[in-house]
Formats: C-alpha cells, sequence, structure tokens
C-alpha cells in the first residue's frame, strides 16, 4: 500500500484528488494539508510514502516546504502540480529535490501511474523540466569543473545525481550529514558550479551513473 498526503488549498480540488487517488487498491490518502505547518506535522506523525502538492497553493512557499521535507523525511516523495508548464518553477521544484513535476491536464489513470512510479524511486518529470535540466547542461559546458575530484567526491556526486538527499547519501557512504554538507561545499568551490542541478548534470556528462 502506499501512503499519501495531500496538500492543497482548495477544498473542492482536494476532495476530486483523494476521491481518484482512493479508486487504486494501491494508494491510500492518509491525510491532507493546507498549508506548509500542516504539512511538515502530516510528514512526521503519518509517514506518507507520496506527498502531492498544489505548487500555486497560496500563502505558502511549497518549494521551501519540499526542501523541509526532504530534510527531514528523506524517503518521502514529493510530487508537485501545476496548472501550466514553467522553467521557472520547473527550475525551483528540482533544485528543492522534488521527484515529480506534473500539470494538472493529466488523466486519473497518468496520475496514479506517476505516484506509483515515483514511489518506486523513479523522477516523473513534465518534458519542459528537462529544458530546464538541458539549459543547466549548457551552463555546466561553460565551466570547467575539475578532473582531478577524489573517488569519494565522484561517489557523492553519483548520488546527488540519483536525486538523493544529503541525509541519504550520509547513511549509504557512513558519514555525517555534515560531512557529506563540506564536502558537496569543497566540490562546488574548486569548480565553476553553483549548485546540486549542476553537480548531477556533471555526473551524467561523466558517466558517473
Amino acid at each position: 500500500m502506499i501512503n499519501i498526503v495531500v496538500v492543497n488549498g482548495s477544498g473542492l480540488l482536494r476532495e476530486s484528488l483523494v476521491y481518484l487517488i482512493e479508486k487504486d487498491s494501491e494508494l491510500h490518502v492518509t491525510g491532507c494539508a493546507e498549508n506548509q505547518e500542516q504539512t511538515l506535522a502530516l510528514c512526521s506523525t503519518l509517514a506518507p510514502d507520496v506527498i502531492l502538492i498544489d505548487i500555486e497553493m497560496p500563502g505558502c512557499d511549497v518549494f521551501e516546504t519540499a526542501k523541509q521535507i526532504k530534510h527531514l523525511h528523506s524517503a518521502v516523495k514529493v510530487i508537485f502540480l501545476a496548472s501550466q508548464a514553467d522553467k521557472k518553477s520547473g527550475f525551483f521544484a528540482l533544485k528543492s529535490g522534488a521527484d515529480g513535476y506534473l500539470l494538472k491536464n493529466i488523466t486519473g489513470s497518468e496520475l496514479i501511474l506517476a505516484i506509483k512510479c515515483a514511489a518506486n524511486h523513479m523522477k516523473i518529470f513534465h518534458p519542459m523540466v528537462f529544458k530546464v535540466m538541458e539549459d543547466e547542461w549548457m551552463n555546466t559546458s561553460e565551466s570547467h569543473p575539475p578532473d582531478n575530484l577524489t573517488i569519494r567526491e565522484m561517489e557523492l556526486i553519483k548520488y546527488i545525481a540519483q536525486g538523493k538527499s544529503n541525509k541519504e547519501i550520509a547513511k549509504l557512504l557512513f558519514l555525517s550529514e555534515g560531512r557529506v554538507k563540506n564536502i558537496v561545499t569543497g566540490i562546488l568551490k574548486k569548480s565553476a558550479l553553483q549548485h546540486r542541478t549542476q553537480l548531477a548534470v556533471y555526473a551524467i556528462k561523466k558517466r558517473y551513473i
């Protein structure tokens, strides 16, 4: 059973999502939230597998919410639902560590499939987000990350490209989360790269994954 929390400020849309999701016997909505505080509280008490967040929810920094979810509950998968494709929101969704970015005009069967894929550690993004990745690819091409990375640094970058959080990487490498953060900072400092998304693109280009 895949447990889900729905985050949406509109009662009607929220109820519609719950009804749609609950029609699949493998999915169960364990709770609903209307803001960041409720969302984080439900993550702690219900330990959901997947969280669906309305990207246009008023009065809530959805990207900061996603970052906090990933920081506090790294195993939880976060999927954003948007009314329209937007490069800026796609970029921030990537930076927040989200596992999916979908448009609200998808069919019910497509949404259910996306939830199941995310729960099974797959990234589900609208094609527009790949355009963002392409732009990052070009930015990375214009910089010159060092090729004299240590084995530990290359391994860490590989995990970043796989979408893993610092907490997850720390467990995999038997390091403290603080140590992982320091290594990432060190890699960024000795390269022309600016953030984790570019590191992920670099890992793909170098075939670390």
